[in-house]
């Protein structure tokens, strides 16, 4: 057998995003954790609340485990515990899920609660395995969170208007479209605050809900306690409902069913996996949805990204370059004289951002819009007529917030290959 050098993991360790855990850690050092198992799980996701993470991971390597921590859309490395100490973690949030503890082959997936920082969180929890051992990715979800405000998502005036002029109608499907972790479920639930004050029916099916609103009906999908999909969808359209709103189109069979509510007269919010407003079209058509079908539903559709907000207290001034320069007046838009930078202080961990910001492109449909869809139009031929009738693209919303310093250029890279400036890494 030959064996291969492990090339060693080179990734710098920030404890300042785990001051809690890297605390409990210290006074039940390995050995001695064992017992105290829980206080480091608990230290673990305090920290994670305290600096508002989405996720958590531990992870085995050939020597050490990983413990990483996801903030403001970033994978931080945390903290390097010995293997043992990992696996007593892995089995402690298993065991919290009501997963096998015995099965080490098989990825598994479970849910649990638990109370942290004197908030009770959701946790959606995934075990798989690994050469080194078991990997364990935590999501964290908390469901008393404030739910933001329309107006607080980092979405212009204009384009507010767009979406309110949209739930006065009650008509239609309004789509949220964007990867995995772009704040598309924020802005639904900004959106479902804007009919909370509205004298209407307004329910929902999630899986899991995120957050709980008052005088809004929120089901959620329990396929182990019997409530499929589809029995819940039959539930919610018998509510009499003026709003539906469907967590996620993922397959044929949420498509054709929202389709076929917003065809019938009833309004409906849902997010889906496109990227950008008219990469909505193709999504569905790609669920097997047909063009009149689209046509005669689709009303408005918002694409967005999450960039990171620089940190107000130790951003630094920049130099702009002509390559930038250009890339701001070539959308439209003044240049600055200077850029900004981050620097990193103990508020933000070192990171020099503080936070994450929208940025957003909505696209109204109109009449030959629909025209263009039931004849097949493609996403170039829809993409411009909807920058010719006034939809303002990511990218451009991305280098007036980039203009205003709010980010930095280079975090324009998240907006994707296909909507980023040429040297947006710099």
């Amino acid at each position: 057998m030959i064996h291969r050098a492990i090339p060693a993991n080179e990734r710098q360790i920030e404890p300042r995003l785990a001051e809690r855990f890297h605390k409990t850690l210290q006074q039940h050092a390995p050995p001695a954790d064992l017992p105290f198992t829980e206080e480091l799980a608990m230290a673990l996701v305090s920290d994670a609340l305290n600096w508002k993470a989405s996720d958590l991971h531990v992870e085995p390597g050939a020597v050490d485990t990983r413990v990483r921590m996801r903030v403001d859309g970033l994978l931080h490395d945390v903290a390097v515990i010995p293997t043992v100490s990992g696996r007593h973690i892995v089995t402690y949030f298993k065991v919290l899920a009501q997963m096998d503890t015995s099965a080490l082959a098989r990825a598994e997936h479970g849910h649990a609660r638990m109370d942290a920082g004197g908030m009770q969180l959701d946790l959606r929890i995934t075990v798989v395995p690994t050469p080194n051992g078991e990997m364990l990715g935590i999501r964290l979800l908390d469901g008393l969170r404030a739910v933001l405000r329309l107006d607080e998502i980092g979405m212009s005036g204009p384009e507010q208007s767009h979406l309110r002029n949209w739930l006065a109608e009650i008509q239609g499907m309004l789509l949220v479209c964007g990867p995995v972790g772009s704040g598309k479920t924020s802005t639904l639930y900004a959106l479902l605050r804007e009919l909370q004050r509205q004298p209407c029916g307004i329910v929902t099916l999630e899986d899991p809900v995120e957050s709980l609103m008052d005088g809004i009906t929120q089901i959620e999908v329990n396929e182990k306690r019997g409530l499929t999909f589809s029995d819940a969808i039959r539930a919610m359209l018998r509510l009499d409902p003026d709003f539906l709103l469907l967590g996620e189109i993922r397959d044929p069979e949420s498509a054709h069913t929202a389709i076929t509510a917003a065809g019938s007269g009833q309004a409906l919010l849902s997010t889906l996996h496109a990227r950008d407003s008219v990469g909505a079209v193709t999504a569905l058509r790609n669920y097997g949805v047909k063009n009149w079908e689209i046509s005669a539903a689709l009303e408005v559709s918002v694409a967005q990204r999450l960039l990171r907000r620089l940190c107000s207290r130790c951003r630094v001034e920049t130099e702009i370059t002509s390559a930038q320069r250009e890339s701001f007046t070539t959308h439209g838009i003044s240049a600055p004289a200077r850029l900004w930078k981050p620097a990193g202080c103990d508020v933000c961990a070192g990171t020099g951002f503080d936070g994450r910001i929208g940025v957003f492109e909505v696209w109204r449909l109109d009449t030959e819009a629909r025209t263009l869809i039931v004849h097949g139009a493609d996403e170039p031929a829809l993409r411009k007529h909807a920058t010719a009738t006034g939809s303002r693209t990511l990218l451009a919303d991305a280098l007036e917030k980039t203009a205003a310093g709010l980010t930095t250029f280079a975090e324009l890279r998240r907006l994707g290959r296909q909507a980023q400036p040429a040297d947006s890494a710099v």
